[in-house]
Formats: structure tokens, C-alpha cells, sequence
């Protein structure tokens, strides 16, 4: 174990070797090869914001980082150290580089014509209530005409019964004796 490693070890950091792979460039040999030095524990981001600046990537590239068997791994500070003569081969690849995007609508000529039917009939149902307002207005007035004038004819009838009670009244005897 050298000088660095030991150093990279007390101050947190892992030393790994990476060899960059420029296919958004259509190039598919490696054409760099470099130590750097990932603070452990760090997230995808800050590593990554590390390969750019240390490989002089965009931003709108996509890293891609494969171990030495050719297994895709994740980026981040948790990547265990390697040696120079197995580093890790960091691709540089285009977004949608090797596949072609389909569009992302949905046919909705179904749905749409459903959805269209519905609103027509939801503004055909407004339109007959507004156009109704006015004659229900007019129907529930003539209701509480009804009711009121039905209501004054029971309070009529039920005054003439209480003036009928009211002038009858005790003469103290019965007219015939109980038989008991």
C-alpha cells in the first residue's frame, strides 16, 4: 500500500481508477485514465459532479460506470477501491443515445368523445334549469298560495268549532238520570 492510499483512507476519501469511454462521440476506445479521489459517503450527485469536472464532461451527458467484469454500478461515495490495471470504465454517453424515444401520448379519441358527450349533456342540463328558473319561481309561489289558503280554510273551520264549544255550556244536571 502506497503513501496516497493510506492518506485517502485517514482523510475519508476513495482513490479509484477510472478509464473514460467517449461513445457520445461515437468513440469506443478508452482514451483516458485517471485516479480521483471520491469522499466517502457522498451521494450520487457530488460524485458524479466529480467525474464531470475531473473528465471535463457537460452536464448533459449520462455517466454510465461498469466494474471490471463489465457490471453496470452505481456512482456515488461508497465505490471500493481498484487498482490501475483494473479500473472502472466510466461511459459518456447522448440521452437516448442507443434508443429511439416513441412519443408519449395516449389515444384518448375514446375517452375524448366520451368526456365531449358528457360536457354537452352537462350544458344542456344547465341550460334547461336557467331557462326554468322563472316558472319555478312562479310554480313555488303558487305552492304557498295553495298551502296558505288551505291552511286560513282549517283555521276557519277549527275558530267556527271553538265558538261552538265555547257557547254550549253547564246547566248543572243531566237531562235523564244515569240507570247505575
Amino acid at each position: 500500500m502506497d503513501v496516497q492510499t493510506a492518506v485517502a483512507r485517514k482523510t475519508g476519501y476513495s482513490k479509484v481508477w477510472i478509464a473514460l469511454k467517449r461513445t457520445d462521440l461515437n468513440d469506443d476506445r478508452i482514451t483516458v485514465l485517471r485516479e480521483i479521489l471520491i469522499p466517502r459517503g457522498a451521494d450520487s450527485s457530488t460524485a458524479k459532479q466529480i467525474l464531470f469536472h475531473s473528465f471535463g464532461l457537460s452536464n448533459a451527458t449520462v455517466l454510465k460506470m461498469r466494474n471490471s467484469h463489465g457490471s453496470m454500478i452505481p456512482v456515488n461515495g461508497s465505490l471500493p477501491v481498484n487498482n490501475k490495471h483494473m479500473p472502472y470504465v466510466l461511459e459518456a454517453v447522448k440521452v437516448f443515445q442507443h434508443i429511439v424515444p416513441k412519443p408519449r401520448t395516449i389515444a384518448v379519441t375514446g375517452i375524448n368523445q366520451s368526456m365531449k358527450n358528457r360536457l354537452q349533456s352537462i350544458t344542456r342540463r344547465i341550460e334547461r334549469l336557467e331557462e326554468l328558473v322563472p316558472e319555478i319561481k312562479l310554480r313555488h309561489q303558487e305552492k304557498i298560495n295553495q298551502e296558505m289558503e288551505l291552511l286560513s280554510q282549517k283555521m276557519i273551520f277549527l275558530n267556527q268549532r271553538m265558538q261552538m264549544a265555547d257557547s254550549h255550556c253547564w246547566r248543572g244536571m243531566f237531562t235523564r238520570p244515569p240507570l247505575w
